[in-house]
C-alpha cells in the first residue's frame, strides 16, 4: 500500500491544484502561464488540470460543499495577493487535513 503522503501527492493536491487553476482562469480571466506561477508550478502541469488529466475525479471534491468552499477561498485569496505562490503549499496542506479528517481519502493510500 502507498503511504498517504504519497496518495495525496500523486492523486489528491492534482485534483486540488486543478480545481483552484480552473476557478482563477474562469473567474478571473487569467492565462494558464499566470495560473501556474501563482499556484507554483508549470504551464503544461496547468493545462493537463484543465484537462483532468492528473488527479482523483474532481466530482469526489465537488461532492463537499465544504471543500468547495474552501477551494474558492484559497482562489480568492491567491488571487487578492494575500496568498503568495510560496505560501499555497501550506493552503493546500489545510484542505488535504480536512479530507483526511473527514475521511475523503484513505488512511493507508
Amino acid at each position: 500500500m502507498k503511504p498517504i503522503c504519497e496518495f495525496i501527492t500523486s492523486e489528491v493536491l492534482p485534483s486540488v491544484r486543478a480545481l483552484i487553476a480552473k476557478k482563477m482562469i474562469e473567474d478571473h480571466g487569467i492565462t494558464q502561464s499566470k495560473a501556474a506561477e501563482l499556484l507554483n508550478t508549470s504551464q503544461p502541469a496547468i493545462s493537463h488540470y484543465k484537462r483532468d488529466l492528473r488527479g482523483i475525479k474532481n466530482s469526489v471534491l465537488k461532492e463537499h460543499p465544504e471543500l468547495i468552499k474552501m477551494i474558492d477561498s484559497v482562489s480568492k485569496r491567491i488571487m487578492s495577493g494575500e496568498v503568495s505562490p510560496k505560501q499555497t503549499t501550506s493552503e493546500f496542506c489545510s484542505i488535504c487535513r480536512y479530507m483526511r479528517e473527514h475521511g475523503l481519502v484513505p488512511n493507508n493510500g
